[in-house]
C-alpha cells in the first residue's frame, strides 16, 4: 500500500492592521488644518485688497445738526484710516500664508512617505 502524502501548502499570511494608524492621522490632520489655514488668509488676503480699493464710506449721521457734521478732512481721514487697516490686513494674511504653506508642503511630503 502506497501512502500517499499530503502536500502541504503553506498560505502567504498577510499582515492586516486593526488599529488606527496614529501617524498617518496625525499628518492628514495637521495637512487639513494648514490647508484651511492657507484657503482663509487668500480669503482674507483677497478681502484686504477689496477694502484697500473700495474704502467703507465714513458714517454720517443724517439727523446731526450743521454744527455737529463732520467736515470734509475729518472723513477724508477716516477713508485713509480704513485703507491702512486693510493693508494692514493684506500684510497679516500675507505672513499666515507664507507660514502655513510650507507646513502644509511639509506633512503632505511626509503623507507620500507613511504611505
Amino acid at each position: 500500500m502506497a501512502v500517499a502524502k499530503k502536500a502541504v501548502v503553506k498560505k502567504a499570511e498577510s499582515v492586516v492592521r486593526t488599529g488606527v494608524d496614529w501617524k498617518s492621522l496625525y499628518l492628514y490632520a495637521v495637512c487639513l488644518i494648514t490647508l484651511m489655514v492657507v484657503l482663509f488668509s487668500v480669503i482674507s488676503f483677497i478681502s484686504g485688497l477689496m477694502g484697500s480699493f473700495l474704502p467703507d464710506p465714513a458714517y454720517i449721521d443724517p439727523y446731526a445738526t450743521p454744527a455737529v457734521k463732520p467736515n470734509v478732512a475729518a472723513l477724508a481721514q477716516q477713508e485713509s484710516y480704513e485703507q491702512r487697516r486693510a493693508i494692514k490686513s493684506m500684510l497679516q494674511s500675507l505672513i499666515t500664508f507664507a507660514v502655513a504653506t510650507p507646513l502644509y508642503l511639509y506633512h503632505w511630503r511626509q503623507t507620500k512617505r507613511v504611505d
